[in-house]
């Protein structure tokens, strides 16, 4: 069987569709505190950074040559329950949330 790009299209907007769906069913939990999720990583020393422009860019700081990186998933665990999860949304710096599934 051949497709046609009539096919093809119309097989990728109801993937496109049911992807929405699938991301609509999610629960918001709650924000992030880059913050508190260093003081709950690093230690009360360290200061919440961002070190770029993408989602994954946070740091804890404490001085030159001593950072760790944030465990925005391990922060929403935390703060929101076991089942919570972190979901980095449009994939900038400030756009990280926490879901329930």
């Amino acid at each position: 069987m051949i497709s046609t790009p009539t096919t093809i299209l119309g097989g990728m907007v109801a993937g496109l569709v049911l992807f929405a769906d699938l991301a609509a069913a999610r629960t918001w939990a709650g924000g992030v505190d880059m913050q508190q999720a260093c003081n709950w990583q690093a230690g009360s020393g360290y200061t919440a950074m961002v070190a770029g422009n993408n989602a994954w860019s946070w740091i804890c700081f404490k001085n030159e040559g001593d950072w760790t990186g944030v465990n925005v998933d391990a922060y929403c665990k935390q703060r929101y329950g076991n089942t919570a999860y972190a979901d980095p949304q449009g994939g900038g710096p400030y756009d990280w949330g926490c879901y329930y599934p």
